[in-house]
């Protein structure tokens, strides 16, 4: 019975109100609380199943590097980061369907990725997609899910999982270090860009409240409307975001002139 109730959502949210950026827009305040529960474990559900394919990505291709890395010390890591993919991804499956209900297909922009990520013949290009990219994305949204998730499973595992995330990124960021300082600038540059276009093509495609809209009705310019006003309320949202990334980026040599003033204009950077 205890097990089956750590599983369980009963009737809660599955995160705080304050984290919520639909809180103050009068179509969401007017529904019932039951109704607005709802709607919370569907966005709940898109954005888990999203981490859940990452998830699958980050498996798969560290499964690939286990060949292609150049020395054993590499490979050997790249093994034991397959076994560590391998629980995430059991753990995300289970709780999408004990707790959640169902399993969402990935967005357009993820699931790209990863196919374009598998086919990368380059060795550098698939580490720095897998250590840099995803799992930089992965470290700030399983922190940001740690300081507002309510779900007792969710919780408890997150505090392993950030462990093993913070693992495979230092492995990352130090192998790639020495790596990235022999290739050419224009080589180092194209990489940047491809790790920062990637990152802000998938913070944009789940297009969650675009979807809730749809589904409830309501006014969608509206919507936008309270939606930038939250986040000109709270900018260190989209920056705690792409913070990890930049750091990472920054610790690997990856952190261009023209990838900084990118970050700059859009209020990115750390």
């Amino acid at each position: 019975m205890a097990r089956q109730a750590h599983w369980s959502r009963d009737q809660h949210f599955p995160s705080s109100r304050d984290s919520n950026p639909l809180c103050g827009f009068a179509p969401y305040e007017s529904l019932t609380e039951e109704r607005q529960r709802e709607l919370s474990w569907w966005q709940h559900g898109l954005e888990l199943s999203e981490i859940l394919h990452g998830e699958q990505a980050a498996l798969q291709i560290s499964a690939q590097l286990v060949q292609l890395l150049p020395d054993m010390q590499a490979k050997l890591f790249a093994s034991a980061q397959v076994s560590d993919e391998a629980r995430h991804v059991e753990f995300f499956a289970r709780y999408l369907r004990a707790t959640v209900g169902n399993i969402h297909p990935p967005s357009d922009a993820l699931h790209a990725l990863i196919v374009g990520a598998l086919k990368e013949p380059a060795w550098d290009l698939k580490l720095l997609t897998c250590q840099i990219l995803i799992e930089s994305l992965a470290l700030a949204k399983f922190q940001e899910l740690r300081r507002h998730c309510r779900a007792p499973a969710l919780r408890y595992a997150i505090d392993f999982i950030l462990r093993d995330e913070a693992r495979h990124v230092r492995f990352g960021t130090q192998y790639l270090r020495g790596h990235i300082g022999s290739l050419s600038q224009s080589l180092r540059e194209q990489y940047s860009l491809f790790l920062l276009n990637a990152t802000m093509d998938l913070a944009e495609s789940l297009n969650i409240y675009s979807r809730i809209a749809s589904q409830m009705g309501w006014n969608l310019a509206a919507m936008r409307r309270h939606l930038r006003e939250y986040r000109l309320r709270h900018p260190e949202l989209n920056r705690d975001r792409f913070r990890q990334l930049a750091l990472n980026m920054q610790a690997v040599g990856l952190l261009t002139a023209p990838c900084r003033e990118k970050l700059a204009r859009l209020n990115l950077l750390p």
